[in-house]
C-alpha cells in the first residue's frame, strides 16, 4: 500500500518510558521516539502505550503534551508502574539496558478506541519488548487483527530477556517491512531457523519464506542495507560522525525510512 504523506496516520503502539542513565532520566521507548521523529517529518501519529497512575507518568504525560503528541490512545495504570530502562554507555557509545518489570506497558488494553485506530490507520508500528507479557502481546495482535490495510512496520529490537521466540516470530509472520541492526541478525537467524550468515542473505531467507515485502538492517558505521521482495538492493554507507549518544538513534531511520515508503519510494 502506498499513500501520501499529507494522509499517512500512523499507529504506533508499545512502550513509552524513561530513560535513565549518569544519574538523569530521558524520555524514550522506541514506539514513542518513532512518533516523535514521524511528527518532525510532517506525518500524523499516534502513540498507544500505556503510563503508570504516578509521578513519573504524570512527569512523562506533561513531556508528550509539550512535544504535541495525540494522546487519545495513552492509557493511564493504577496498579502498575510509569516504566523505566537503567543504560550504561559504554567509551564508544555502546548501550547496554536493564529494562525493569513490571511496567504500566505491560498491560495495553485492546479498548474500542484502540481498535478503532488500528482500523483507520495507514501503518502499524510495533517491536517485541512490549510482548513479554501476554497482556500487551496479545492486545498488539488484536490491534494487527484490526488493521486490515495498514502497512506494519516491525523493529524487532531484541533486549534481554524481553522476547520469546514465538514473539519474534509470529510477529516477523504478520510484518511488511522488518527492520533490524547488525547485532541481532545471527538472533534472529536462530530463532527463525535460518541458515544465513550476512545480512543480504538473511534478508534473501526472509523474503524467501515469510510475507514480508521489505528487509532493512542498519550496520553501525557501515550504514544500512535493504532489500525488497522484487530483489533490488539498496545500501547506503554510514557517515563518519563523532559518536555522542547512540539512544534513539535507530528509530530515527526507522521514521525517515517509513516517510518515504509511505509516500511510493522506490526502497
Amino acid at each position: 500500500m502506498r499513500i501520501s504523506e499529507q494522509r499517512a496516520t500512523v499507529v504506533s503502539i508499545g512502550e513509552s518510558l524513561w530513560d535513565r542513565k549518569d544519574g538523569l532520566k530521558m524520555p524514550g521507548g522506541a514506539p514513542a521516539n518513532l512518533c516523535h521523529r514521524l511528527g518532525q517529518l510532517g506525518i500524523p501519529t499516534q502513540i498507544a502505550t500505556r503510563l503508570g497512575n504516578d509521578p513519573l507518568g504524570n512527569e512523562l504525560l506533561q513531556h508528550l503534551t509539550s512535544k504535541n503528541f495525540d494522546l487519545s490512545l495513552i492509557q493511564r495504570d493504577s496498579i502498575h508502574p510509569t516504566g523505566t530502562v537503567d543504560i550504561i554507555q559504554a567509551a564508544n557509545g555502546d548501550a547496554s539496558y536493564t529494562i525493569n518489570r513490571p511496567a504500566a506497558y505491560d498491560y495495553l488494553e485492546a479498548t474500542d478506541e484502540l481498535l478503532a485506530a488500528a482500523r483507520a490507520a495507514r501503518a502499524i508500528c510495533f517491536g517485541t519488548l512490549a510482548q513479554r507479557n501476554k497482556v500487551s502481546g496479545k492486545t498488539i495482535h488484536a490491534v494487527l487483527d484490526a488493521a486490515h490495510s495498514a502497512v506494519i512496520f516491525l523493529d524487532i529490537n531484541l533486549r534481554k530477556d524481553c522476547f520469546s521466540q514465538e514473539a519474534v516470530v509470529s510477529s516477523v509472520q504478520r510484518a511488511e517491512i522488518l527492520k533490524l541492526n547488525n547485532d541481532e541478525v545471527p538472533h534472529l537467524c536462530t530463532l527463525l531457523g535460518l541458515s544465513a550468515h550476512t545480512p543480504a542473505d538473511l534478508a534473501r531467507q526472509v523474503l524467501k519464506t515469510t510475507g514480508v515485502k521489505v528487509v532493512l538492517i542498519t550496520l553501525d558505521a557501515d550504514g544500512v542495507y535493504a532489500m525488497d521482495r522484487a530483489g533490488t538492493e539498496a545500501r547506503v554507507p554510514g557517515v563518519p560522525v563523532t559518536v555522542v549518544d547512540i539512544i534513539g538513534s535507530g528509530d530515527s531511520f526507522s521514521a525517515g525510512f517509513l516517510s518515504k515508503y509511505l509516500q511510493g519510494s522506490p526502497v
